[in-house]
């Protein structure tokens, strides 16, 4: 347990080393924040047409399919009137951790059980096997006393 701890706290400090330093390269600028209360399918297509821009052309929508119908997951009721108003394509990969999305064949069978298939046309990116090598980024990490 205690090298498990020992491994988050330097993930988490790698993250925070490595978000500082792209916040500080960043040209200091306002940013808009969009909030509503009411969430809904309609809310969130007028949460996309208050950002003023226009998505065009190839449009791939990024989500999470969930472990099970009872995990937290965007429903395909919630999301479609999204999808369909900007013509989009679900996409998902296959996750590198054992569950019903770590291949293809499952994976497909977990979206088409929760309804996905039936808004959009589905692409999962890594359906051909490929996925990110694991390295041990030890090496890089400095070691912080907190």
């Amino acid at each position: 347990m205690k090298l498990i701890y020992k491994r988050m706290k330097r993930i988490i400090l790698l993250s925070l080393i490595v978000c500082s330093g792209l916040l500080s390269s960043m040209a200091q600028t306002s940013a808009n924040v969009y909030f509503t209360s009411e969430i809904t399918p309609e809310s969130l297509v007028r949460i996309y047409h208050a950002l003023g821009l226009e998505a065009t052309g190839r449009v791939a929508i990024k989500i999470s399919t969930g472990e099970s119908s009872r995990t937290y997951y965007l429903r395909p009721e919630f999301i479609k009137g999204l999808v369909d108003e900007v013509g989009g394509t679900i996409v998902e990969c296959n996750t590198a951790y054992q569950g019903n999305r770590s291949n293809t064949e499952s994976h497909r069978r977990a979206i088409t059980e929760r309804g996905f298939t039936g808004i959009a046309p589905v692409d999962i990116m890594n359906k051909a096997g490929s996925r990110l090598p694991i390295i041990d980024i030890s090496q890089y990490v400095c070691t912080v006393q907190i």
